[in-house]
């Protein structure tokens, strides 16, 4: 995968030719035709040779901002080899020429990334190596410090792309050979390849289209309707779909190209509800490698769910096979655990019409987007918004299944703004993922209850949520720093083992019958920093009311 990158350059003049006593001050040595220290007004300092009062010969220059020059100078500025060491950590080494980068240098990144090459006149120019952080690594043609002509990129998953570039993106004709085998010739434009994706899919009339009893479909051209109303127009083989084909599927998103085993395989294209067009190499129904990507039109507006009673709506996320990261082992069951709870009398017993639950290869970054918009914003003013996510984290993001180490991150700021889109009064976060806090076990069926005592306390929990004052908590795993642990006798993410047990009543500290988001931190902070030896330490931050209910406990 291609990641963009500028090359920014300080050009480092220190005079022009006047003499230096108008600049500052000789603090130590001869300053004049020797060996001395001296400082400039704006607190710049040179320790070593000068001739005629400039500087001339070896030296080091220190500058105000942190950054310092060691090698030669020539008539006052860089002439020669010399080393730049800049305030953020970036480092060109190599030939200057009046000031400014010229000749065979490399510059290395604060990042890691490192260009070698030539220069003229602070430019980076001809044929050079950049060598990516991530891996990757690009020989080729570069221009005004950029990818620019005809050059190779070796990428980090193993692909190869030979072809033309044109500010820093593959653009004009040029050739992607996947780790896999597959192979792409042809045309791309701003890093995008030019297929004819409008093409892709089943392009006949739907009375040519033979419908399929039940399995058992005839070679040729067929329509296969799927138990929960997706359907599909195309190439039959074998029986089942296979082939050129477009599937609509019950969600509303629409994907044109190749399909086998009753999922996209190969090129194709994906349009989602929310109008976004991604075009790419499908394996197994996940993109593999995206090839294009455009902005449609957007789905219909969400209606809100508008009545006097309050209601719970969930978004739950467990994040456990990954493609590109080690795969978690418990993070499926606690999200089936977390929904358990929610449909069971003391999570609220919502109905599964409120509840979305994303895991497997479910669990990707627009799913969760999408499931986020289409629940929270069916959310009244009188209601409750929860969003769980268990899974791998990193500083500013959690990591959906489909996070090939650089895309589809699912940010911080994006759960903010779902959050902030919503109306609901009340917006509870609940995520067991290493570095959370950077986003500052069965289940009781409860038998032998009366219907008449449950629903008593359904009432009061659900009275009990709408007196509470509006506001958001967050109850996060660990603190920013921190990663979160899984643990095998648990058998569970450590955070969420207790979760579940404080939700089902081992934190309802006051016998209320009821457990408070105040009294369930306190629970899964105590035990999950005893069970963990303090290497793990959740949190709670927010504007969120301390007595407001998170679950009811039962007799």
């Amino acid at each position: 995968m291609f990641i963009s990158f500028r090359l920014y350059f300080v050009l480092i003049i220190i005079v022009c030719s006047s003499a230096l006593a108008a600049q500052g001050s000789c603090v130590s040595g001869d300053c004049e035709s020797g060996y001395g220290t001296y400082r400039f007004v704006d607190g710049a300092r040179y320790v070593g040779d000068f001739k005629k009062g400039e500087l001339h010969g070896g030296g080091i220059l220190y500058y105000p901002d942190g950054s310092r020059y060691m090698g030669n100078f020539y008539k006052q500025l860089q002439q020669g080899k010399g080393r730049l060491v800049m305030a953020d950590g970036t480092v060109y080494f190599g030939m200057w020429s009046k000031g400014q980068y010229h000749g065979k240098g490399e510059l290395t990144f604060g990042n890691g990334n490192k260009l070698e090459g030539e220069w003229i006149n602070g430019q980076s120019a001809g044929v050079g190596t950049f060598y990516f952080a991530n891996g990757d690594e690009y020989k080729g043609e570069i221009l005004n410090n950029a990818l620019h002509g005809h050059g190779t990129m070796n990428y980090e998953n193993g692909d190869r792309y030979v072809g033309d570039w044109h500010d820093n993106r593959r653009h004009g004709r040029g050739k992607l050979l996947m780790e896999d085998g597959t192979e792409l010739d042809g045309n791309w434009t701003t890093d995008q390849y030019l297929a004819d994706w409008d093409r892709l899919g089943y392009q006949g009339r739907p009375d040519e289209l033979v419908k399929c009893a039940g399995n058992d479909c005839p070679d040729g051209k067929g329509y296969f309707r799927y138990p929960d109303g997706t359907t599909y127009e195309g190439d039959m083989r074998g029986g089942q779909p296979n082939g050129q084909g477009t599937v609509i599927y019950a969600d509303g998103q629409r994907y044109a190209g190749n399909y086998r085993n009753h999922r996209p395989e190969g090129l194709g294209v994906m349009r989602y509800v929310d109008g976004v067009i991604t075009g790419g190499i499908w394996r197994e129904g996940r993109l593999y490698r995206k090839l294009y990507t455009s902005q449609g039109r957007p789905a219909a507006p969400v209606a809100v769910d508008a009545d006097p009673e309050v209601k719970v709506w969930a978004v739950i996320v467990g994040a456990e096979r990954y493609q590109h990261m080690p795969s978690l082992k418990y993070t499926k069951s606690d999200a089936f655990y977390l929904y358990a709870h929610l449909r069971s009398p003391e999570g609220g017993a919502l109905p599964a019409s409120q509840i979305r639950l994303l895991v497997d290869e479910n669990a990707t970054h627009r799913n969760i987007i999408m499931a986020m918009r289409d629940v929270y914003l069916r959310a009244d003013e009188n209601d409750v918004v929860l969003f769980y996510f268990s899974g791998h984290g990193l500083q500013g993001a959690f990591l959906p299944v489909d996070y090939d180490g650089f895309e589809n991150r699912l940010e911080h700021y994006e759960i903010r703004d779902a959050l902030l889109a919503t109306r609901a009064r009340h917006k509870l976060v609940i995520a067991d993922a290493c570095h959370s806090g950077s986003l500052s076990s069965g289940i009781s069926d409860g038998q032998g209850l009366a219907a008449r005592n449950l629903d008593k306390k359904l009432a009061r929990y659900y009275n009990a949520l709408n007196e509470a004052h509006a506001g958001t908590a967050l109850l996060l795993s660990s603190k920013g720093i921190e990663y979160s642990l899984e643990d095998g006798g648990l058998r569970s993410g450590v955070f969420s083992h207790f979760l579940i047990q404080g939700l089902e009543g081992e934190a309802d500290q006051n016998q209320d019958d009821m457990v408070s988001i105040e009294e369930l931190f306190r629970y899964v902070h105590r035990e999950t920093r005893t069970y963990t030896g303090n290497q793990q330490t959740p949190t709670l931050s927010g504007d969120y009311d301390p007595t407001m209910p998170v679950s009811l406990v039962r007799d």
